[in-house]
């Protein structure tokens, strides 16, 4: 495997700190090409330095997932979703249990990055949910809070976000988050309708339940976001989904929602306990980049549908979509439902859950 010597983040302006904007050179000069390379010591890179925050850049050109930042001071998920790729991370269920990491550990790591971030003139949000659900073991969260909240209170550019498929029993920890620091957090929750949550979404909250969690976190001073995803196009699906939009927007409006669909890794197939989710993709499957799906069709008229109901209630907020192809997102552009993604590989009109 080549030694890998440097990677780039394409900063967007209202992630960069005006004291070092100006040591920063944009892709082009033009007003409306408000892109910023900024290159990313191999300490920060996913895979090659850092153990506790790196760079997420997996994904290749052609899926649309603009480049974020991972923080995984705890791993694993202590709920059973059929389709979890986690499974496949972790290379199996005993091995996906929560772990949280040596807390030195991660008050170095955390420290040294928020400093190379600010040497940078960078504002970040760092994702806690990506190899972990954030909140659905309190405990982990109440240790990290106890490491974090004075870092972060000598670093004010940076942000955590917090994804979770828990409920109003998991964010009662976050009322240990002083009130003058809770705009330093976002919440975000992975919904999907109760039919396919009970079906596949096995130890998780209540959809419902989940929906009330949202209302009070965001009552509590939060910035919440929400994820549908994975769509799964169970029998019903248009009523099903429809009907969630409807018990979603009745208690809250998200500041973004990001939806995706499901996305069958080879990892993630190998490992799974419960394959039967792959029903809705071995009939007419579609092989891209970053695992197989859900033929185009059918996802693009279950976007086309989710976005519909979202607009038709009122909701003017952001929308994107989760690691799609480039092809999927332009169907939709034209259709009039989605922004134009931006410039391939850097992306930089989404405005999507793991973005600041």
């Amino acid at each position: 495997m080549p030694r890998i010597s440097e990677y780039t983040y394409f900063a967007r302006s209202y992630e960069l700190t005006k004291r070092k904007q100006i040591t920063l050179i944009p892709i082009k000069k033009k007003a409306m090409d408000n892109i910023f390379p900024i290159v990313v010591p191999n300490k920060w890179v996913s895979g090659v330095g850092s153990s506790v925050v790196c760079l997420f850049s997996k994904t290749s050109n052609d899926i649309v997932c603009p480049h974020f930042w991972e923080l995984k001071a705890w791993t694993g998920c202590p709920f059973s979703c059929s389709y979890c790729y986690l499974q496949g991370t972790f290379r199996g269920a005993e091995r996906k249990k929560p772990r949280m990491k040596d807390k030195d550990k991660i008050a170095r790591f955390l420290r040294e990055f928020l400093c190379w971030a600010d040497s940078v003139g960078l504002k970040t949000l760092l994702n806690a949910g990506e190899v972990a659900d954030s909140l659905a073991v309190p405990d982990y969260v109440r240790r990290f809070l106890k490491i974090a909240l004075p870092i972060l209170d000598r670093h004010p550019d940076h942000k955590i976000l917090f994804l979770t498929k828990g409920g109003t029993k998991h964010i009662k920890v976050l009322e240990e988050i002083p009130s003058d620091m809770r705009d330093r957090f976002v919440i975000s929750f992975s919904i999907n309708p109760r039919a396919v949550a009970k079906r596949y979404e096995h130890g998780a909250a209540d959809s419902l339940d989940r929906i009330e969690a949202a209302r009070m976190v965001a009552e509590m001073g939060f910035e919440v976001r929400i994820r549908i995803d994975p769509i799964i196009p169970v029998e019903g699906w248009i009523l099903h989904y429809t009907k969630l939009v409807d018990d979603l927007l009745d208690k809250i409006e998200p500041s973004r929602i990001t939806i995706g669909s499901l996305r069958a890794l080879k990892k993630t197939i190998k490992f799974s306990r419960d394959n039967s989710w792959l029903e809705y993709i071995r009939m007419f499957p579609e092989k891209t980049s970053w695992g197989l799906r859900i033929r185009r069709e059918l996802r693009v008229r279950m976007f086309a549908i989710i976005i519909e109901a979202l607009k038709s209630r009122g909701y003017n907020k952001h929308i994107a979509l989760c690691k799609e192809p480039y092809e999927v997102w332009l169907e939709l552009h034209r259709m009039g439902l989605l922004d134009h993604p931006g410039k391939t590989a850097i992306w930089e009109n989404v405005m999507c859950n793991c973005k600041l």
